[in-house]
């Protein structure tokens, strides 16, 4: 029996701009965002049997059909190294630390957890591993960013798209990410929407150019606000509570690229005034630490 385990840190996007290439390696994304030591841990275990994958979240397995980002990250794995799979099952236990389908790159998480749980079983590199978790997240069009920006770790600003994309640090001066889900988003509605693309690219565009010029967490914030709202992509409820936020807090509060919350940063000194004055707000509240990257 193979047994591998592998924690991969979750990513909030604060605003971005798609990009789409017949080379998958080439598709991806510009923008900005911060990865959080909160994240997702993946467990593999192959063993002896008929070919069977089963998947748990949480402990509960799960139909399938409910989660094709890990089923299509392991079916690219067994059809490119399939010596190592024959007459043999495999179970994949996910344990998430934040919320599904909420904008928190649980995809991503998830598929590099898979691909470096199982490196040491079919002996590939570390670049290989997120190749194929990049390539497996660009399929199914469930992210195209958070990948490389989970891998890099950090406070993040992604200048040029795709596998090889350069990808550069802000300095986050031991700051922490609050965030608050309200529910979930399906990361693919918007991405195949013209209309939204549009819209996020010209803006997305122009608010990336500022950020470069001036690459400190303040100006990624007050982009990433900017970008809510000339998007169109939140709901009333999640800008509201961006303005509340925003107004108790040292840095401007955004919504979460793409789900239904809102993230800004704390400082140490101000987390316990800040969560007593959220505490009441129905949603998922999370205080992460800024997460180191993988490599």
């Amino acid at each position: 029996m193979y047994s591998s385990e592998y924690y991969v840190p979750s990513h909030i996007t604060g605003f971005f701009v798609p990009f789409f290439s017949d080379d998958c390696f080439k598709t991806g994304s510009t923008g900005a965002g911060v990865s959080l030591s909160l994240g997702l841990k993946t467990k593999i275990k192959v063993t002896n049997g008929c070919g069977l994958v089963n998947i748990k979240l949480n402990g509960t397995e799960l139909n399938l059909v409910d989660v094709p980002i890990s089923l299509n990250c392991i079916h690219i794995i067994k059809e490119r190294y399939p010596s190592f799979f024959t007459n043999k099952d495999i179970l994949i236990e996910h344990e998430c630390d934040v919320p599904i389908e909420s904008g928190f790159g649980a995809s991503a998480s998830a598929t590099l957890g898979i691909t470096f749980s199982i490196k040491d079983l079919i002996n590939i590199s570390t670049e290989e591993c997120v190749r194929i978790a990049h390539e497996t997240e660009v399929i199914n069009l469930s992210g195209l960013g958070d990948v490389i920006a989970e891998v890099k770790g950090g406070v993040e600003i992604r200048k040029t798209p795709g596998i090889d994309g350069i990808i550069e640090n802000i300095p986050s001066n031991r700051l922490k990410v609050l965030s608050i889900s309200l529910g979930k988003k399906n990361t693919e509605s918007v991405l195949k929407d013209p209309k939204k693309v549009k819209i996020i690219e010209k803006c997305g565009s122009k608010l990336l150019d500022k950020l470069i010029s001036e690459p400190n967490v303040e100006k990624l914030m007050e982009c990433s606000k900017t970008f809510t709202y000339k998007t169109g992509l939140m709901s009333k409820e999640v800008l509201d509570l961006m303005e509340f936020i925003s107004e108790i807090n040292n840095f401007e509060a955004s919504g979460i690229m793409i789900g239904d919350g809102v993230f800004t940063f704390i400082s140490e000194e101000d987390q316990d005034r800040i969560l007593e004055r959220v505490m009441g707000i129905k949603g998922d509240i999370i205080v992460s630490p800024i997460a180191k990257g993988l490599l």
